[in-house]
């Protein structure tokens, strides 16, 4: 928020708080049907870009939605209701025309997932990248049979990147979705579970077991 709009909202003139009163009032009232579908969705995206700061200001708003040039006009107005009544900001009573952002569970309105919730989303999304990662780990396996034939070999591997491809896509839409922080912390959480086993598997019987054995002493401590 600018110094402008920090003075503004702590030192309102008359004429705003007026408006203010008169926007509060009548917002159980406005029709909101004739709102445009694509200025909303372009002040969803606004307010996402505020969410981490939990305050956004009707000026901060049209400049980030680039409505800036309507100016607070009606159809601003109307948006503002709309994005109150759809539970997406709140009025801060006190600060005319600032509004605080709800803690929603949501997503990015312009990801390839902006309609899911976000832990749905994560819960869907981790589940086939999982399966898709142990996958990688079978494919691997395979090519180091040394009596594989090399048609096989070439198709094992085309296989592979056409995965890797699908993989990669989806960890950056859910980067998009809810952050790339929380998409990063999910796929290590993810690769290290499944190479962690990998690697046990690859062990000789007996190592494995000296090593099943240290885990049991540990956990016996």
């Amino acid at each position: 928020m600018s110094k402008k709009d920090l003075t503004d909202a702590v030192l309102p003139s008359i004429e705003e708080r007026h408006e203010w009163q008169s926007f509060l009032g009548l917002l159980p009232a406005l029709d909101l049907s004739g709102v445009d579908p694509v200025l909303y969705q372009r002040c969803l995206v606004a307010v996402w870009q505020f969410r981490e700061t939990a305050r956004i200001s009707r000026n901060a708003l049209l400049q980030a939605s680039g409505l800036g040039f309507h100016g607070p006009a009606l159809e601003c107005d109307l948006l503002l209701a709309a994005l109150v009544g759809d539970e997406v900001i709140e009025p801060i009573v006190s600060s005319p025309f600032c509004f605080r952002v709800r803690d929603r569970n949501w997503t990015d309105p312009e990801s390839a997932y902006a309609a899911d919730e976000s832990s749905a989303l994560i819960d869907s999304v981790r589940q086939e990248q999982l399966e898709r990662f142990r996958i990688f780990e079978e494919l691997d396996q395979r090519l180091k049979n040394q009596g594989l034939r090399e048609k096989r070999v070439r198709a094992t591997r085309a296989e592979i990147d056409r995965l890797r491809q699908i993989y990669e896509s989806t960890w950056a839409e859910l980067a998009d979705a809810v952050g790339s922080k929380c998409a990063e912390t999910i796929r290590s959480d993810i690769e290290r579970s499944i190479e962690s086993v990998t690697r046990q598997l690859d062990l000789p019987l007996s190592e494995r077991r000296n090593s099943d054995l240290e885990g049991e002493d540990r956990c016996n401590k």
